[in-house]
């Protein structure tokens, strides 16, 4: 595998073209519309995704970005809400059983479960046949997680084909424990049909949107122009005729007053009054 490897994402969907980022990693994008019906809210999430190694030591980082579609003219609108990381050394290491969305109010919203199904389809394909090393829970992250939502995690690992074994002696059943061995060709990963309340944006189409939008917009502002120069154009010619008509009339207008000024001055002479 090449140094800077495109990420193998679904084939039938547009990705971004790769981003340069401040580490010096270039990223492929996905756009998705995340759906939160319970805030009435929708979210534009962008993955990214980082694919580099030879053979034997692969490695994909994934990152997570909120999008603020309020100022999209900027990439540096944006919130990270999920960092990920998996790499094949003597086996499959997928993640040390601390997945966490950082937005309390973006969790519930399957987009862990988006992330590291990537993780797990990536998994599948580089390394089919490697067995993925334990991930440990730690009791330690209870504080972390809460106790109600120790279940979920464990529902989250189990979708993707992980099982684990844990201590009879921990704070809580689910509280500590490691997975049992699995290779990555038994790894499940899900289509994303599987989360309901995400779609993937369709980036091409998108863009093609914009692009009408932009040429709409640049017609519009063209016509404007237009009109300003038609508005200020009439404007100076009927200056241009005032300024006309003063001058024809200045000549019979100072003959005028200058008559009016004599008659005035003589008006004796001329019999006006007496």
């Amino acid at each position: 595998m090449s140094q800077n490897a495109p990420s193998h994402l679904d084939q039938d969907v547009a990705v971004w073209p790769q981003v340069a980022e401040e580490t010096g990693r270039a990223y492929s994008w996905r756009l998705f519309r995340v759906r939160d019906e319970k805030r009435h809210q929708t979210h534009v999430l962008a993955v990214g995704i980082h694919e580099v190694g030879c053979l034997g030591d692969e490695r994909i980082d994934l990152v997570a970005r909120l999008i603020d579609v309020h100022h999209t003219a900027t990439w540096k609108a944006h919130e990270t809400v999920c960092v990920m990381s998996a790499r094949r050394t003597h086996g499959l290491k997928l993640t040390n059983g601390f997945v966490v969305v950082e937005r309390e109010s973006l969790r519930s919203l399957n987009i862990g479960s988006l992330c590291f199904n990537e993780i797990v389809k990536w998994a599948r394909r580089v390394a089919p046949n490697d067995v993925v090393l334990p991930i440990r829970l730690l009791e330690s992250h209870v504080n972390t997680y809460v106790k109600e939502n120790l279940e979920r995690r464990h529902r989250f690992y189990c979708q993707f084909g992980l099982s684990f074994e844990f201590k009879s002696d921990a704070s809580h059943p689910l509280a500590s424990g490691e997975s049992k061995p699995v290779a990555g060709c038994d790894l499940i990963s899900h289509p994303l049909t599987k989360y309901a309340n995400i779609d993937e944006i369709d980036i091409v189409t998108t863009v093609q949107r914009f692009a009408v939008d932009h040429e709409e917009l640049r017609i519009d502002v063209k016509r404007l122009k237009k009109a300003l120069s038609d508005l200020l154009q009439a404007h100076q010619r009927r200056r241009d005729s005032v300024v006309r008509f003063a001058l024809l009339v200045r000549g019979p207008l100072v003959l005028l007053a200058f008559g009016a000024g004599v008659l005035l001055a003589r008006a004796g002479h001329f019999g006006l009054w007496r």
